[in-house]
């Protein structure tokens, strides 16, 4: 599917959901993650909140392949929401989130990096496998009624560098509160590390890849653009269904690697469904 066509679906999505949803009651609407489905009822005042699923979720092999690999995937929450703020366990780590005033909140996750192994493609024979690293998100939003709009800076150990992300989205509850749907937009960027441990190629990769990549070393700058949707929705009290589409547009000096223009893509497709059940 084109460009073109996943900003019209985009576009229509918004539309839709700026006619027909009513305004969500935030901030009591927040769930435990501003980043994070928020599939609970506005006002929810439980303290715990655990959700175990299951679903199946298509990405790219390398980030700027042109090809896409499908997996299984274990949908997990576990938080609690503490007077101190919520606490919270997921697939992809650890997180903290609190609203300091009634519209401006402050969220941390410490997670796992995403790590580029030989085996995930046949064109990354002789590139050798990254090394597994820990990132530190910090992130600040703004909330103005359903809109939401901030940013945040990654600092990850090793040589995964420090990646930044600004941007906004539109969250909505439609079908009597049992439908939330949330639309985002960003621009991210990466200092010279990051690039270079993602879309460059040493002298000695170079020298040892079978598919032929020359050496390229990135100066740092934007990374890409991106847009993404989530959405669940309440099948019975306890069961859910979700499903997520997330596009990115690679830039710069990325863009210009020969991981993406040696038969790569600059752009990246995301996306997932599946069915969990909250406790």
């Amino acid at each position: 599917m084109s460009v073109v066509k996943y900003a019209a679906i985009a576009g229509a999505l918004l539309a839709s959901v700026r006619l027909s949803a009513a305004e969500p009651a935030w901030p009591d609407a927040l769930d435990i993650d501003f980043n994070y489905r928020n599939s609970a009822l506005s006002g929810d005042t439980r303290r715990w909140d655990i959700r175990l699923g299951l679903g199946v979720e298509q990405e790219p092999t390398f980030q700027g392949s042109d090809k896409s690999e499908t997996e299984a995937d274990i949908f997990l929450v576990a938080a609690y929401r503490g007077d101190f703020g919520n606490v919270f366990f997921t697939g992809e780590g650890l997180g903290y989130s609190r609203l300091v005033t009634p519209s401006f909140g402050i969220q941390l996750n410490l997670e796992a990096e995403d790590t580029r192994e030989v085996e995930d493609d046949s064109r990354l024979e002789g590139l050798g496998n990254q090394d597994e690293e820990t990132e530190l998100e910090i992130i600040g939003r703004y909330f103005a009624g359903p809109w939401q709009f901030g940013g945040s800076v990654a600092l990850a150990t090793g040589d995964k560098g420090v990646v930044w992300f600004v941007g906004g989205g539109y969250t909505a509850r439609l079908a009597n509160d049992r439908l939330f749907v949330n639309i985002s937009a960003d621009v991210s960027g990466s200092d010279e590390t990051n690039q270079q441990t993602d879309f460059g190629i040493t002298a000695e990769q170079a020298a040892n890849s079978t598919f032929g990549y020359p050496e390229y070393s990135p100066g740092g700058g934007l990374k890409s653009y991106g847009l993404g949707m989530n959405a669940d929705y309440q099948l019975t009290d306890r069961w859910f269904l979700y499903g997520e589409l997330d596009y990115e547009r690679l830039l710069g000096d990325v863009a210009d690697s020969p991981l993406v223009a040696m038969g790569g893509s600059e752009t990246n497709i995301e996306a997932g469904i599946g069915f969990y059940y909250r406790f």
